[in-house]
């Protein structure tokens, strides 16, 4: 039988090149058993307190005020009012950037649903009655969805509002005198 001649364990690991590989704590959480309850994800650290108290975004114990809550508003625009007016393309702005911008500053997610929200009428045309286009025989309309906690959810989503109704077209009348 052949030794491992002189070398130990630390010898081997000393002589080779630096590693993280190399560590002899490679598989550290198995128990005595052989067996451990690695499943070669990491594990999350465990927190102190009550297992079935709930954690904010930040790491601190919730607060009741601080529960996420899911709203959704509708907005209806007023197409039959401006037949002319491009409402998609004012909401959109260039490029998507209003759209964006308007999710960016109130972290709610805009939608615009019903009918002329997709550009290629051919296309929705063939859409139209398809599931998960349902909202493409309804007038033409804006969703805004916030999932937030219920201390600032209202007022998120009254500042998205206030933004879309400002793209809303503004008629100036002219008095010649």
């Amino acid at each position: 039988m052949m030794s491992n001649q002189g070398f130990s364990e630390f010898e081997r690991l000393r002589h080779r090149s630096p590693s993280p590989m190399a560590s002899s704590n490679l598989v550290s959480n198995i128990s005595g058993s052989g067996f451990g309850s690695w499943n070669g994800l990491p594990q999350e650290p465990r927190l102190s307190g009550n297992p079935g108290m709930t954690m904010d975004w930040q790491g601190a114990p919730a607060s009741p005020s601080s529960f996420t809550v899911k709203r959704i508003l509708r907005l209806e625009i007023p197409v039959d009012t401006y037949p002319n007016f491009n409402f998609v393309g004012r909401l959109l702005g260039p490029r998507g950037n209003s759209l964006k911008r308007v999710e960016a500053t109130t972290g709610c997610r805009v939608y615009i649903r019903g009918k002329g929200s997709i550009k290629d009428p051919e296309k929705e045309k063939k859409l139209r009655g398809r599931l998960g286009y349902e909202h493409l025989n309804e007038p033409l309309h804006v969703l805004i969805e916030v999932d937030l906690p219920a201390n600032i959810i209202d007022i998120k989503l009254r500042q998205a509002q206030e933004i879309i109704e400002l793209l809303k077209p503004v008629i100036i009348e002219v008095i010649s005198g």
